[in-house]
């Protein structure tokens, strides 16, 4: 860490010391914008003390805060600056570190908890995470092989969908085409992280461990080709195959949102909304295209 990243993030853990800047913070990311009476409105029904925060209190501890939050020039109001939201990022890391580890990623033990921890078990992240050289050629092995199965049942992966588009069992059109499926679902997970969390997600290390982690993710659709290979099912009765295919797209929500709890340590909750997005926006780029 160089001396000005230290000075920086001294300067953010000063500006957090006190309660009452820490909800100031908040309030800003949340509303996105403020003028001051609303902003002192929202701490005063925000905060526990026993009195009114009282305006120069505001106005001393937003001075405190002058390279996290700024006032537009015309409108006066207050958002945060990108400091400011690496602060707010912070504290809610924090937050959820703690209920990730007090708690679990749910909060609660349920059967759905049980359920999600044996379909998306997080050690086996937290595995990858800790190899990801060896987990890079696991991938490779892992797409190699389905590409073999795809191009044996003569179909092709485009988003999630999977189409008969390789009757001459061409194994390098299957593997290319679940490589361009692998790439999208890779950076629509990345952009909508980036929107979700405020902070710097394009890395060269959060961008190889979480494109490992959704290559695990997609596991599932292999089980898709190999039973059509066994002869579990016909593709001229269409409702089998399409309930199983919903069944397997699920699943790789379920692993895609662990990946990215494990990868961006929040809670579920939220890495299950940019999960669920992620595949839908695929889904609806396939039906928009006619697949």
């Amino acid at each position: 860490m160089t001396m000005q990243e230290d000075e920086n993030l001294t300067e953010v853990f000063k500006a957090l010391s006190h309660p009452l800047r820490q909800d100031i913070i908040c309030i800003l990311a949340e509303r996105q914008e403020l003028g001051f009476t609303a902003l002192q409105k929202e701490l005063n029904q925000s905060s526990t003390r026993n009195k009114p925060v009282q305006v120069g209190t505001i106005y001393h501890h937003i001075g405190l805060l002058s390279n996290l939050v700024h006032q537009n020039e015309v409108s006066k109001s207050w958002t945060l600056s990108p400091r400011g939201w690496f602060a707010f990022n912070l504290m809610k890391s924090s937050q959820d570190r703690k209920e990730f580890l007090a708690h679990g990623d749910l909060g609660k033990s349920s059967l759905f908890s049980v359920i999600l921890r044996i379909l998306a078990p997080p050690e086996l992240f937290f595995f990858a995470k800790k190899s990801v050289s060896l987990f890079i050629g696991w991938q490779i092995l892992f797409f190699l092989f389905y590409a073999f199965l795809t191009a044996q049942a003569d179909l092709v992966l485009i988003f999630v969908f999977y189409l008969n588009l390789n009757p001459e069992k061409d194994i390098l059109i299957s593997l290319a085409s679940i490589v361009l499926s692998w790439g999208i679902f890779t950076g629509l997970v990345l952009i909508l992280s980036k929107q979700f969390l405020h902070k710097s997600i394009f890395t060269p290390e959060n961008v190889i461990t979480t494109a490992i982690f959704l290559g695990i993710a997609l596991l599932p659709l292999g089980v898709f080709p190999l039973l059509l290979l066994v002869n579990l099912f016909e593709l001229d009765q269409p409702i089998i195959p399409l309930v199983l295919l919903i069944a397997l797209q699920l699943w790789v929500i379920l692993l895609a949102a662990r990946g990215v709890s494990v990868q961006f340590f929040i809670r579920m909750e939220r890495a299950g909304i940019i999960s669920l997005i992620s595949i839908y926006i695929m889904v609806l780029f396939g039906l928009i295209l006619g697949y």
